[in-house]
């Protein structure tokens, strides 16, 4: 038996195949590292992605601002109806604290309207758990109008009749009639300052949720504008 003898010069060693980082992952039977090939569609479809979570969490903040809010409008409405209430005197009192006629539909009206606002935040923060955009639009949209809605009319509803009785002498709001007495601080019925207070800063919630909620449709016009985008886009990379 014979052998042969080893290679003595380069020329004779029998050359391997030189193969990269990324050729040689693959070849010893691993997956490759090399980065994967990323498409314009994708790159707009992970922006529209990160437009929607960002218009997730300002939806979400709006909403618990619009929660914070109605509380608010609820409790200090509720509270000047009740200082009314345990006031109020009967008519064969000689010195009644108010007007025999006390018009108590804007408080009402404003306490509806907290309790809605509070209602319907509530509604969207439970639902925020829901795990696709066109749901949240979905629901997002008539609430965010319906609550726009019923801001401007209780606002409307209550400015109105409040100075349509703030110079009368015989009859009033519970805002027009106790802030009245706003600058006789001395001869004031008691807790007239307050529930002053309280209405006004109840009636200027109200107004304020007008401006939050006009924001909030504006969200709902936006989530819609991403989610066409997003549907359009995967459209034109299946046809493509």
């Amino acid at each position: 038996m014979s052998f042969l003898p080893p290679p003595t010069s380069a020329a004779q060693t029998p050359k391997r195949p030189h193969l990269s980082v990324f050729q040689l992952s693959s070849y010893r039977g691993e997956p490759s590292s090399e980065p994967p090939a990323y498409s314009p569609h994708d790159v707009l479809a992970a922006r529209y992605r990160r437009l929607a979570g960002h218009l997730h969490w300002a939806r979400l903040a709006v909403s618990f601002i619009t929660l914070i809010a109605g509380v608010v409008v609820v409790g200090c409405a509720a509270s000047a109806l009740h200082s009314y209430s345990s006031t109020q005197l009967d008519p064969q009192f000689m010195l009644p604290l108010w007007p025999s006629s006390i018009d108590l539909r804007p408080t009402r009206a404003i306490i509806a309207c907290g309790a809605l606002v509070t209602i319907f935040s509530l509604i969207y923060i439970l639902a925020a758990l829901l795990p696709t955009l066109r749901l949240l639009n979905t629901l997002s949209t008539p609430l965010a109008f319906l609550t726009l809605f019923i801001s401007i009319f209780a606002t409307a509803y209550a400015s109105t009749i409040t100075s349509h009785l703030v110079d009368s002498t015989s009859a009033g709001t519970l805002t027009s009639w106790t802030c009245k007495w706003s600058g006789f601080a001395a001869t004031a019925p008691q807790g007239f300052a307050k529930i002053c207070t309280e209405s006004t800063v109840a009636l200027d919630l109200v107004t304020f949720l007008v401006v939050v909620e006009a924001i909030a449709v504006l969200m709902s016009a936006a989530g819609w504008w991403i989610e066409a985008k997003v549907r359009r886009d995967a459209g034109e990379k299946l046809d493509g």
